[in-house]
C-alpha cells in the first residue's frame, strides 16, 4: 500500500538561472512522498524544457501562466501557484533558486509524527552565493518558538528568516486567508508566520535549506532608491500591523519602540544610495508614522553611527 502524499512543494518560478539546482535538490530527497507544483510566471526563459528532464524523477505538475503577475503582485502569484495544489494537507512554498538538504521531506514527515498539533514547521537556513557556496551559517531557531518570541528575535536581528524555510498546514492557510499582502511581498512572510503560528507556535525540524543571495532577488537590492524606499514603507506597515495584531489577540510584545524603529530603518541607514539629508528625512518620517517621537535622539545617533561606518568602509576600499 502506498503511503498518502501529504505534502505539496510549490515553486512560483520565473528565473531559469538556478532552477536546475533547486530541482536537483528536490529530486535527491530521500523521501519522495510529495507532489511538486511549478507555476511559470510567463518567464522569458524556457522553463518547460528544463522541467521536462525531471519527469519520472519527481511527481511534477507544471503550468505556464500567460501573463506575468509577480512583477505587479508577488503574493498574488504565490497564491495562484498554491491554488494549483490538490488534496495535500501541507504546503511548502519554495523558490526557483534555493536548495534543500536531501532529508528535508523525510524530516517533515518525522515531525508530523512527533508534533501532530503543529500548524507551522520551520527548517534552519544557511546563505549561499551565486556559485552555491555557503557564506553565512545562520543562527538556528529554538525547537519551539511562540510568535511573540519570533517577532522579538526578528526585530532584535537575532534570527534570519525567509519564505522558503516554512511548511504550513493548508487548512490554516485557508482559515487565515492566505498570505499577508505587502508591496513586493516585503515582510509578507514574517506577518504570515505570525498569523499561522499564533495558536501553536513555530516548530523547527532538522535539516538545512540553502537560501541564495545572488544579486537577482529583491533581498539583494540595497542601492536602488525606489526599492529601498518601498522596503522602508513595507517595514513601517509591518510594524504597525504587528502592533495592531498583538493588541487584537492579546499577544505579548517584548520589544521597545526604538527596537522596532531601528529594525524599520535598517534598510535605509546601510545604503550609500542616499545623502545624509535624504536619510534623515526618511528616518524622521518613519519615526513619526509609527508614533515613536520619543526615540528621536536614539534614531539620530543610530543614523550617525551608520554614516560614520559607511564612510570608514568606503575609505578602506578606496
Amino acid at each position: 500500500m502506498v503511503d498518502k502524499i501529504k505534502l505539496a512543494l510549490v515553486i512560483p518560478a520565473f528565473k531559469g538561472r538556478y532552477l536546475k539546482d533547486a530541482l536537483d535538490s528536490i529530486a535527491q530527497q530521500t523521501c519522495k512522498l510529495f507532489n511538486l507544483y511549478i507555476g511559470d510566471d510567463a518567464s522569458p526563459d524556457d522553463l518547460g524544457k528544463l522541467i521536462t528532464a525531471y519527469h519520472g524523477k519527481i511527481n511534477i505538475i507544471y503550468k505556464r501562466f500567460p501573463e506575468n503577475l509577480g512583477g505587479k503582485d508577488l503574493v498574488a502569484h504565490w497564491e495562484r501557484c498554491i491554488d494549483l495544489t490538490g488534496d495535500e494537507e501541507w504546503i511548502w512554498l519554495f523558490s526557483d533558486d534555493d536548495v534543500m538538504g536531501n532529508t528535508c521531506v523525510q524530516n517533515f514527515y518525522n515531525g508530523l509524527q512527533s508534533e501532530p498539533c503543529a500548524d507551522l514547521f520551520h527548517i534552519n537556513i544557511n546563505f549561499i552565493n551565486a556559485a552555491g557556496e555557503i557564506f553565512k551559517k545562520c543562527s538556528p531557531f529554538p525547537e519551539k518558538l511562540s510568535v511573540s518570541d519570533f517577532f522579538f528575535k526578528r526585530i532584535k536581528f537575532q534570527l534570519n528568516s525567509s519564505v522558503v524555510e516554512y511548511i504550513f498546514r493548508k487548512t490554516v492557510y485557508i482559515d487565515k486567508k492566505g498570505f499577508k499582502n505587502n508591496d513586493m511581498a516585503w515582510c509578507s512572510d514574517d506577518a504570515t508566520w505570525i498569523k499561522f503560528g499564533k495558536d501553536n507556535g513555530i516548530v523547527t525540524i532538522p535539516g538545512i535549506v540553502y537560501w541564495r543571495i545572488s544579486g537577482d532577488n529583491i533581498s539583494s537590492v540595497n542601492n536602488d532608491k525606489n526599492v529601498v524606499i518601498r522596503k522602508l514603507k513595507s517595514n513601517v506597515n509591518h510594524v504597525k500591523w504587528v502592533n495592531s495584531y498583538f493588541i487584537k489577540y492579546n499577544l505579548a510584545d517584548q520589544t521597545e519602540p526604538f527596537d522596532k524603529l531601528k529594525w524599520t530603518i535598517s534598510t535605509i541607514v546601510v545604503t550609500s544610495a542616499f545623502t545624509f539629508k535624504e536619510k534623515y528625512k526618511a528616518v524622521m518620517n518613519a519615526m513619526n508614522e509609527l508614533g515613536y517621537a520619543e526615540t528621536k535622539l536614539q534614531a539620530l545617533t543610530y543614523l550617525a553611527y551608520w554614516e560614520i561606518k559607511n564612510f570608514l568602509l568606503g575609505f578602506q576600499k578606496s
